[in-house]
């Protein structure tokens, strides 16, 4: 947009901040799909109209034999028993009913005063900032609902325990943490302000950092569920992969590290692979049997002191385990005019963090479809993806239109088709950094004098 774009009037700003949600709207679009870590990797339904906000689905168990029955001979006299039949049970697969719901969420911007923007130098650049903001809102609501979704309601919550620093030689923990639930009035949707850790208080020092050896866990446990559970890369990149998302490039970088040190298949697999480098879905890095893409907005957590101090911890009882609470990515401060968010550093240095391998056929994503009523019942049109809409209605308090507002809402269900394929890992962050210093001594330089300038004038004028 030209930065040449300027306004006259109330009416002309208003009118463009309208007409422009066209062109917004594609903007959010292309930057979700290119943002977007989790919610478009997620498969679509579309809410069906004319039903409850609240849907049913069903799970089927698995069916199975008793693998140490013998098998029969068969007999060859005259008689024969070869037509005869001799069978053994095999109990059919159960299923199980869950249901999901639809959720709402509703967004509205502080009011501000529309008429500034006549007055300022660059309004075109105010506006798209506005836009990027709204943007950029729209995009992690989606993400920390599927997120949400995927940490609080896995089937497992594994929980590496380093007892000490060459590894751990008991069974490791695959409900180790849970995440609770809003339980305000008319609240709904998992709490990821703070997470409960089956362990001592005291200990929270020993999970361990995120490594290949539970992912071996894991791969395992998929398999066991699923012989041929779904690998999202199979197809992209010519061999089954499964796909971590890590926090960071440090995590992947120290997995890295130790496929190195491991020598011989890991040695010869682990490093970049074009195939994977250039797909859309981010993946940064391929070790072994996975392939590495980051979330940039993954919740990392420090240890709640103060809550766990008042804890007696017992394992038996999770509401006695101690909390780590989300340290947000962005913290307010006051700026020139109104507040602005700024990285938190605290963030980037905190000490816990959720790593998830990715099954895509474990959840689905039901979106409300845009209405513009039912029936003889019409309505204006109505966007519930998180479009966001302009609005400076007349009023006693605003008999101008000089003041204005955006607003969106978000209307999305999470159907958890199957928590068994969903193994989201607690673990401690790497906060060490390697740097290699210098055993050279300084130079001993000594700033010159200030030169004599060869061009005073002297004389009758004559450069010397």
């Amino acid at each position: 947009m030209a930065e040449s774009v300027y306004f006259s009037s109330i009416e002309a700003l208003s009118e463009f901040f309208r007409d422009g949600r066209v062109h917004f709207n594609e903007l959010y679009v292309k930057k979700m799909a290119q943002l977007s870590i989790y919610f478009n990797r997620v498969p679509v339904q579309s809410w069906p109209l004319n039903s409850t906000t609240e849907q049913q689905g069903f799970r089927f168990g698995r069916g199975w034999y008793d693998e140490n029955q013998p098998w029969k001979q068969i007999n060859t006299t005259c008689a024969g028993d070869s037509c005869d039949n001799d069978f053994e049970t095999v109990k059919m697969p159960g299923t199980d009913t869950y249901v999901w719901d639809l959720l709402r969420r509703e967004m509205v911007s502080e009011w501000f005063c529309v008429e500034n923007l006549l007055y300022k130098l660059f309004p075109a650049a105010q506006v798209m900032q506005i836009e990027e903001t709204n943007m950029l809102i729209s995009k992690h609501v989606h993400e920390e609902f599927i997120r949400g979704n995927f940490l609080g309601a896995a089937g497992f919550h594994w929980l590496p325990i380093a007892t000490d620093a060459n590894g751990y030689c008991g069974e490791a923990e695959s409900n180790g943490w849970y995440v609770e639930q809003h339980t305000g009035v008319n609240e709904a949707g998992y709490n990821l302000s703070y997470i409960r850790v089956k362990s001592d208080p005291a200990n929270l020092n020993d999970i361990a950092f995120l490594s290949l050896d539970i992912l071996d866990d894991i791969l395992i446990n998929l398999q066991n569920e699923d012989d041929a559970y779904r690998l999202d890369l199979t197809e992209a990149a010519g061999v089954p992969l499964l796909d971590i998302i890590v926090p960071d490039a440090r995590t992947a970088r120290k997995m890295f590290f130790q496929a190195k040190e491991s020598n011989g298949y890991w040695d010869s697999n682990a490093g970049f692979t074009p195939e994977l480098r250039d797909l859309k879905l981010g993946i940064r890095r391929i070790i072994g049997d996975y392939a590495m893409s980051y979330d940039l907005d993954a919740p990392r957590f420090n240890a709640d002191t103060t809550f766990n101090n008042t804890l007696v911890y017992d394992e038996s009882d999770p509401t006695t385990w101690p909390r780590l609470v989300r340290v947000p990515r962005y913290v307010r401060v006051a700026a020139e005019e109104g507040c602005k968010y700024i990285p938190n550093t605290d963030y980037n240095n905190a000490d816990f963090s959720v790593s998830v391998p990715w099954v895509e056929k474990a959840v689905t994503k039901w979106m409300m479809p845009a209405a513009t009523g039912y029936g003889n019942v019409q309505m204006p049109a109505q966007d519930y993806a998180g479009a966001w809409e302009f609005f400076n209605p007349k009023s006693t308090e605003n008999p101008f239109q000089k003041l204005g507002r955006f607003q969106a809402q978000h209307r999305i269900g999470a159907q958890i088709s199957d928590p068994t394929l969903m193994h989201p890992i607690l673990h401690r962050l790497d906060k060490r950094r390697d740097f290699t210093g210098s055993d050279c001594a300084l130079n001993e330089y000594y700033a010159p004098s200030t030169p004599p300038d060869c061009y005073v004038c002297a004389g009758s004028g004559e450069s010397v």
